[in-house]
């Protein structure tokens, strides 16, 4: 088969999968989707009691001794859209807009994390003009927001070599990634009247970059729900009282941010106050973030219509100063790979309903020191205002392999093919490879994959060109695996 034809179905099948909706925790559909797809194409398949799927291809004539190489993706998507987009994640299909150079959404993610990761497998699992040892793809569930596939169960890793394409950059290759836990904070949502005479002050962060919490968390993009948090902080600090009445924002645990919106009451009194502390708050954030959220829209609105309710001071205080003392953005650096963070934090959504008051951290380690320092952070800073605080699970990290045969197949074969040489390195970031080292430490690991930008945001892009030799490189894998 032809490279170019190669790359036709990788883009076909790229385009069939985003028709079918995939957000996290709802992949039934894409599931059942893939499990047909497997049937139609007569390969042997199974599905798990986590909606994974399984699909084995066997080897070609002659290469059944070769030890099988395990594909994998997870085909669950962040699901978020442009302010104002109608767009029901539940329901409603991707738009993809392909220019010939790239593709992009109309007004919503992209899916190609991962989804670009499930259509090369697709594509190996149906051309048989390829040869290869025994071939195998996994296709994971719930990999943005938990990585469900921590319980994957190990028979199905039963392989010489394994290839995760979630990686977001050709020319990289990976090799080991940070762990991950996610802390949730709550408390029972407590009312009451707001004052007689009161102002209502609605503050709006928007426009902002926002993007992967953990590849973007040191690019010095703003988090809007902090942004807001300090804000109020600064109103409190400079003597105003106010009373919350609601604060929302962010789309995803695992995405800073890109826009919020609080509105609280206050004395008629102290609005020109109130006032003056914005003014200040808005030239430092200026200050500090204009000339990298340049699009950023940051607006307050004085009204005289009070809510029929507030939180209580005791909550609302207690949310705002929680908010804006929890880890959130780098906390080390890695001392032995420049560049590399080696842990952060990442303040990613808060909701306020009738009952509760919820939001979440979502903290990335590769160093379990750091891990449990931000854990103990965390736990105590809860108990310090009276919040609830829990570890909804932890996310493995993978070690380095320095006897990797895996590494140097691939990067010889990256060579050969682009005649520059592949870049092995690290990322603080999880990757569903520290789930299947603990399972299977046996496994020659990698992950690789064609350049995706603006991951988990409506500007996600992936580049066609790096698409197609991201598919030759996975076969030249194969192949050099296969002699």
């Amino acid at each position: 088969m032809s490279k170019d034809k190669a790359l036709d179905i990788v883009l076909s099948e790229f385009l069939e999968l985003a028709k079918v909706p995939r957000p996290s925790h709802h992949e039934e559909r894409v599931s059942e989707y893939l499990f047909q797809w497997a049937k139609n194409h007569g390969l042997a398949v199974e599905k798990d009691n986590m909606n994974e799927i399984i699909i084995d291809k066997p080897a070609s004539p002659g290469c059944e001794n070769v030890p099988r190489v395990i594909f994998q993706a997870h085909m669950d998507m962040v699901c978020v859209c442009e302010e104002g987009v109608t767009y029901d994640p539940m329901n409603d299909p991707i738009k993809v807009i392909n220019d010939g150079v790239t593709l992009t959404a109309d007004g919503t993610s992209l899916g190609a994390d991962d989804g670009i990761g499930v259509a090369m497998c697709l594509y190996l699992l149906q051309d048989d003009t390829l040869r290869h040892g025994p071939i195998r793809a996994i296709f994971t569930t719930n990999e943005e927001d938990g990585m469900d596939s921590i319980a994957i169960d190990p028979k199905y890793l039963d392989g010489g070599y394994l290839v995760n394409l979630d990686w977001e950059t050709l020319g990289s290759l990976c090799n080991s990634c940070a762990g991950g836990d996610f802390f949730n904070y709550s408390h029972k949502a407590e009312w009451e009247k707001p004052i007689v005479g009161c102002k209502t002050l609605t503050i709006s962060l928007s426009g902002l970059l926002g993007g992967h919490s953990g590849v973007g968390i040191n690019k010095g993009h703003a988090n809007a729900l902090v942004s807001i948090a300090t804000l109020l902080a600064m109103l409190r600090q400079g003597g105003v009282s106010y009373r919350v009445a609601s604060f929302s924002g962010g789309q995803a645990k695992n995405a800073i941010p890109a826009f919020g919106t609080a509105t609280i009451v206050l004395s008629a009194t102290e609005e020109d106050r109130a006032k003056a502390i914005i003014e200040t708050f808005r030239a430092e954030f200026v200050e500090a973030f204009g000339n990298i959220e340049s699009d950023m829209v940051f607006t307050t609105t004085f009204g005289d219509t009070a809510p029929d309710r507030v939180l209580t001071g005791e909550v609302g205080y207690g949310m705002v100063g929680l908010m804006t003392t929890v880890p959130n953005n780098v906390h080390t650096m890695s001392p032995f790979i420049d560049g590399l963070v080696e842990s952060s934090a990442n303040l990613g959504v808060v909701s306020l309903d009738e009952d509760m008051v919820r939001f979440t951290v979502f903290a990335r380690s590769s160093v379990a020191y750091q891990a449990t320092q931000i854990g103990v952070i965390c736990s105590a800073l809860a108990n310090s205002f009276g919040f609830t605080f829990d570890s909804e699970g932890h996310v493995p990290g993978w070690a380095v392999n320095p006897n990797s045969k895996l590494t140097h197949i691939a990067c010889e074969a990256y060579k050969h093919l682009t005649g520059t040489d592949m870049i092995v390195e690290p990322v603080h970031a999880g990757v569903e490879c520290g789930a299947f080292a603990e399972k299977n430490p046996h496994l020659d690991m990698i992950s690789v994959g064609p350049t995706l930008l603006d991951v988990h945001t409506p500007n996600e892009t992936c580049k066609i060109e790096d698409v197609k030799i991201t598919t030759e490189l996975l076969i030249e894998i194969l192949e050099r695996i296969a002699k």
